[in-house]
């Protein structure tokens, strides 16, 4: 293939295996290896900055999931603290919460109503 590559003119002529993905990779890692330095170094460092992005958001993504998992959990509580009809131990092994939150939403409801 690598012999081959440098007589094919155009990717017509390419045979449908070269389709694959893990030769996609290979051929673009010779084309890394034409670069310039600093062509080398841009690309480098555009790859670096894309993948500093990517993980911003997914720790973007899993900060929303845990505060809206928490304003279920939230939510949830007090509506079985308005009923009165379970303990709060009960309350806690059902939705899945603290003691000790479930004593503070009690005390924040208290002091709102």
């Amino acid at each position: 293939m690598m012999k081959a590559i440098q007589t094919t003119a155009q990717p017509t002529q390419f045979p449908q295996f070269w389709n694959e993905d893990w030769l996609q990779v290979t051929i673009d890692e010779l084309d890394k290896r034409k670069m310039t330095p600093a062509e080398r170094f841009a690309y480098e460092r555009t790859l670096a900055i894309n993948a500093e992005a990517i993980q911003m958001v997914n720790v973007q993504v899993q900060e929303a999931r845990v505060k809206a998992r928490t304003e279920t959990q939230k939510e949830a509580v007090l509506r079985l603290v308005r009923l009165g009809k379970l303990s709060i131990l009960e309350i806690a092994e059902g939705v899945d919460v603290l003691i000790t939150v479930i004593e503070e939403l009690q005390r924040d409801h208290r002091t709102v109503n």
